[in-house]
């Protein structure tokens, strides 16, 4: 079962959300990090560590906002000359 194609105005707001969850998450990644250094006396490695998993969850967040996004293209029309098979006709 196909899922219906999101709008384009959906699709649009989900790409803008990028802007604020990849800063959110490299801040909470280096924020936290400081905070564990501060506290456990490890400066400067829980914060290179921790910023490098905020870092990553953000690229994380625009891999799945832009697969979601590519996803969402209405597939071609049966008929529209590209076959799968690669073969001739078989009528």
């Amino acid at each position: 079962m196909t899922e219906p194609p999101i709008a384009p105005r959906a699709r649009m707001l989900t790409l803008l959300s990028l802007g604020f969850s990849v800063p959110t998450a490299i801040l909470m990644g280096g924020a936290g990090g400081f905070l564990l250094d501060r506290w456990l006396g490890t400066a400067p490695w829980l914060f290179l560590a921790l910023l490098g998993c905020g870092i990553a969850a953000g690229l994380r967040n625009v891999i799945r906002a832009a697969s979601a996004a590519a996803g969402a293209d209405p597939e071609e029309p049966p008929g529209s000359g590209t076959s799968e098979s690669g073969g001739s006709d078989p009528r």
